[in-house]
């Protein structure tokens, strides 16, 4: 472990550099916060009530950093820290992400600092995106989860979760997007005990413009899970 943070901690240093090598008018800073009627992940519901979901992000010229998390707005204890990093050439993205729950509602409360592979709550996940141009309007994601809790829940050894995703624009204009995506898993996994599709669906997202100062985009998804047979439908805004 103390290897795959050593490796962390030089790409964030790198990224450091480069801001610091900079002035600050290259390095671009994003503060948002999303409104969600609930936290949906890769087809997968992660709680029952609306959520707020803040990001940092800092973007240089070839490294990015920043930091995300989701709370729940209801009763129930639900609340995840993410803490990620990466690299960018043209349209491809190499992401780091910490994935963080430290309460669920079991009540279960966590340690930052506990990072041993078979006790910490902490998952890291290897994610290569290649991202849409204006010529081709497809998105691919992969993703592997490569340490902590991605577990078998009996040989208790790492089960190296991989999801795969494709997204489509087949609309765009100044104001709207719609897209059509699918994603899955091609082994036995967190996402699935088989190959299985897990996660399709349409979104919709406009911005919604109350004067020449403020806009804010507004979506709605349609999103079904053909592995558990479950259906969502998504709203959220987002102020920015």
């Amino acid at each position: 472990m103390k290897r795959v943070f050593y490796v962390l901690i030089t790409v964030l240093a790198t990224f450091n550099a480069e801001v610091k090598s900079q002035d600050s008018q290259s390095i671009k800073t994003q503060l948002k916060f999303d409104f969600v009627s609930r936290h949906l992940w890769r087809g997968m519901r992660n709680n029952t009530t609306p959520a707020v979901q803040p990001t940092i992000r800092f973007d240089g010229n070839m490294f990015f950093g920043g930091f995300w998390a989701s709370y729940s707005l209801g009763s129930e204890n639900v609340q995840e820290i993410d803490i990620y990093t990466g690299f960018k050439y043209k349209n491809v993205d190499l992401t780091i992400i910490d994935y963080y729950n430290p309460i669920d509602t079991a009540g279960w409360k966590g340690d930052f600092f506990e990072f041993s592979n078979s006790k910490t709550r902490h998952t890291l996940d290897a994610i290569i995106t290649i991202n849409p141009t204006s010529h081709f309007p497809l998105s691919l994601t992969f993703a592997t989860m490569f340490y902590g809790f991605d577990k078998d829940s009996l040989s208790k050894k790492n089960l190296y979760s991989t999801y795969l995703e494709a997204e489509y624009t087949f609309f765009r204009n100044d104001n709207t997007r719609i897209s059509f995506h699918i994603g899955g898993t091609p082994y036995k996994s967190y996402y699935a005990s088989k190959t299985a599709i897990t996660n399709t669906g349409i979104t919709v997202t406009r911005n919604i413009h109350f004067n020449s100062n403020i806009t804010i985009p507004v979506k709605g998804s349609f999103i079904l899970n053909p592995y558990t047979h479950q259906v969502f439908l998504l709203a959220a805004f987002t102020i920015q």
